[in-house]
């Protein structure tokens, strides 16, 4: 009686490369906001935007064993004043210790 094959006879496949996407440009009140807290804190910022010419969702999160969890997040931001909460606010405060 013949073995099965442990191991296929096909070759195996190539993934195709993926090219590096550009990083958007946002308003200077969020590249601000970026580079301030990525230079302060280990979290990194997530920018998103529905449509365009609308208010940006912007998100804060803390990496830990490899997965990212959001420790603040505000929406529909049009300006620095949403964005100065985020060095007031209870999640940095907790997540820094």
């Amino acid at each position: 009686m013949p073995r099965i094959r442990k191991t296929s006879t096909q070759p195996k496949r190539k993934e195709k490369k993926v090219a590096p996407k550009p990083r958007p440009i946002y308003p200077e009140y969020i590249e601000n906001f970026i580079s301030e807290v990525e230079s302060k804190t280990p979290f990194k910022v997530i920018v998103s935007q529905y449509s365009k010419d609308s208010s940006y969702n912007v998100g804060v999160n803390r990496s830990l064993n490899g997965t990212s969890r959001c420790i603040w997040s505000c929406n529909f931001v049009t300006g620095p004043e949403h964005l100065n909460i985020f060095w007031s606010s209870w999640a940095l405060q907790v997540n820094t210790k």
